[in-house]
C-alpha cells in the first residue's frame, strides 16, 4: 500500500477514527497501542501477506533477547552478540542467500510472485532490523531497560508510518511516547499537515516532474552520451532521489504526529552543506546519527583509549571508513555499494586531516570565494561517489570515462532545472529561518492557495506519470 493512494487515505482515516473513538471512551493506553499494533500489522501485510509474520518472529525473539541481556551479570557480551547475529544473519539472508537461489530455483511467470517476495529483503526490513540492534546496545551500555510490555515493543518496530523507510527511532526515546498521554492540539495538528503538504509538493509534485523528465536512458547506457548529458543526467536524479525521499519522510512524519507520535526529522536542506561531513547531518538523519553513535564512535573511542592524541592517524582514518563501508553494505550487498561507502569514507578522512592544519570557523568569517570552492568540492565529491551508487562498477567506470572524454556536443532538457530551483527555494526557506514549518507563517491568503494547490496538482501529476514514458534526450 505505497503512500500516495487513496487506500493509504482510506487506511490513515480509519485508523485515526479508531484510534481517537478508542481514546473517547477513556480506555487505558493499552488497548490504544494494540489498535495501533494491528493496524500496523494490516499495513505491512499488504506488501506481502508473510511480511507480518516474520517481523512478529523478529519482534518475539528481540523482546526476549532484550530481558535476556538486561538480567545477565555474566557473559552480557555474547547476549549482546547473539542478538545481533540473529538479526544481522536474517538481513544477509535475504541480501546474499535470497540472491543465490534467485540463480538456482526454477522461477516461472506462474510462481514468482509466491517466491520471489521470500528471496528479496523485505520492505522495511532494513530499518526494523537496526532498531532492534540499537535496543540491544542500549540495554547493554545500561542506556535504557527493556521494556515489559510487549505490545509497546511491537508497535516500536512496526509502526507503520516509519516501517517501510524510515525515519529510525531510539527505543528509549520512542517507547515513553507509547505510554505517555498524547495531546494533538491545534499547534500539533497543524505542523502535521503541514508536514504531510511540504511532503506531498516534494514527493508528489517535484518528485513526480523529475520523473516525467528524468534523463534515464543515459544513465542507464552511458557509453552513448557525452559528459554534459550524463551529468545533468546525474544531478536531476539526486534531486529527484532528494525530493522523493524527503517527501516521503515528511508526509509520514505528519500522519505520524496526527496520533500525537512525533517522529525525527530526517533532511535539513543538505545541499547547503559546507562539506561531506556536514552533508551527512543533513541527509538521511536518523541513519547517519545511527551509525555514529554505534559504529563510528565505539571504533574512535577504541583507538582514542591507546593514544588520545588529537593526530591519532589510524583513528582519522580507520572510523570513517568502517562505518561509510557499513553504510554500503545496508543500502545494498554488492561492490558497487560498498565501493560508493569506501569512497564517502575517503571523502570524510580526507576532510579530518584537513582540520589538523585548518581549524573549523565560523561560517560568516569564511571569504565568499572558500565558500563557493568549498560548495564546489562538496557537489564533486558527491557526483563522484553517486555513480556507483546508481551503477554497477562496469558501468560506473563507463561513465567515467564518458565524463572526461566525451564532450560531444549533445543538447540536454533545460526543463528539470526549474523543479530543482523549486526544490532548493523550499530548502532555502526553511534554512533561513531554522524553522520546517515557517510556511506557517506566510499570509493566510497564500497558505489557502498552497492548501488548494497541491492536492490539485498531485492529482493532474499522477495522471500524467500514468502516460507512456516520456523521453526527452535525442
Amino acid at each position: 500500500m505505497a503512500i500516495l493512494t487513496l487506500k493509504f487515505l482510506g487506511f490513515v482515516l480509519l485508523t485515526l477514527a479508531g484510534y481517537y473513538l478508542l481514546s473517547a471512551l477513556h480506555l487505558p493506553r493499552f488497548w490504544q497501542n494494540l489498535f495501533l499494533l494491528v493496524a500496523s500489522y494490516y499495513y505491512y501485510g499488504t506488501w506481502f501477506r508473510w511480511y507480518p509474520i516474520l517481523l512478529l518472529g523478529l519482534t518475539i525473539i528481540n523482546f526476549a533477547l532484550g530481558h535476556w541481556l538486561y538480567k545477565s551479570t555474566r557473559g552480557r557480551r555474547a547476549v549482546l552478540w547473539l542478538g545481533i547475529f540473529i538479526n544481522v544473519g536474517v538481513m544477509l539472508w535475504f541480501l546474499i542467500g535470497g540472491k543465490y537461489l534467485q540463480t538456482t530455483l526454477e522461477i516461472t511467470a506462474a510462481n514468482a510472485l509466491d517466491i520471489m517476495p521470500l528471496l528479496i529483503l523485505p520492505v522495511g526490513m532494513s530499518y526494523y532490523i537496526l532498531n532492534s540492534i540499537s535496543y540491544f546496545i542500549d540495554i547493554n551500555l545500561r542506556l535504557s531497560k527493556p521494556t515489559t510490555k510487549f505490545v509497546d515493543f511491537a508497535l516500536y518496530l512496526a509502526w507503520f508510518p516509519k516501517l517501510i523507510s524510515g525515519p529510525l527511532e531510539r527505543a528509549r526515546k520512542f517507547l515513553p511516547k507509547l505510554a505517555e498521554k498524547q495531546v494533538v492540539d491545534n499547534e500539533v495538528i497543524g505542523n502535521s499537515l503541514t508536514l504531510i503538504l511540504v511532503g506531498l509538493f516534494r514527493t508528489a509534485i517535484l518528485g513526480g516532474m523529475l520523473t516525467l523528465f528524468m534523463p534515464a536512458v543515459p544513465m542507464s547506457a552511458p557509453e552513448a552520451y557525452g559528459n554534459p548529458v550524463l551529468l545533468w543526467a546525474l544531478i536531476t536524479y539526486m534531486f529527484y532521489l532528494y525530493n522523493q525521499f524527503a517527501g516521503y519522510t515528511d508526509i509520514v512524519r505528519g500522519v505520524s504526529g496526527l496520533f500525537g507520535i512525533q517522529l525525527t526529522r530526517n533532511f535539513n536542506g543538505p545541499f547547503f552543506s559546507k562539506d561531506v561531513s556536514d552533508f551527512w547531518t543533513r541527509w538521511h538523519i536518523s541513519l547517519s546519527q545511527w551509525l555514529r553513535d554505534y559504529i563510528y564512535m565505539p571504533v574512535s573511542r577504541a583507538f582514542l583509549r591507546r593514544n588520545p592524541s588529537r593526530t591519532n592517524i589510524p583513528n582519522l582514518i580507520i572510523p570513517p571508513l568502517v562505518t561509510m563501508v557499513i553504510s554500503g553494505l545496508w543500502h545494498g550487498a554488492d561492490l558497487h555499494h560498498l565501493v560508493w561507502g569506501a569512497l564517502m569514507g575517503l571523502f570524510i578522512l580526507f576532510e579530518n586531516f584537513r582540520m589538523l592544519y585548518r581549524p573549523a570557523l565560523a561560517e560568516a568569517s569564511i571569504p565568499l570565494w572558500r565558500r563557493l570552492i568549498s560548495k564546489l568540492w562538496l557537489a564533486g565529491m558527491m557526483v563522484i561517489a553517486t555513480v556507483p551508487f546508481l551503477l554497477d562498477l562496469k558501468q560506473s567506470q563507463v561513465y567515467y570515462v564518458r565524463l572526461i572524454k566525451g564532450w560531444e556536443g549533445q543538447m540536454f532538457d533545460l526543463r528539470p532545472l526549474v523543479i530543482i530551483a523549486l526544490s532548493l527555494l523550499v530548502d532555502w526557506f526553511q534554512h533561513r529561518s531554522g524553522d520546517e514549518f515557517v510556511f506557517r507563517k506566510w499570509p493566510v491568503l497564500w497558505q489557502i492557495f498552497f492548501v488548494t494547490l497541491i492536492p490539485l496538482a498531485t492529482l493532474v501529476i499522477h495522471q500524467l506519470q500514468s502516460a507512456p514514458p516520456v523521453f526527452v534526450y535525442p
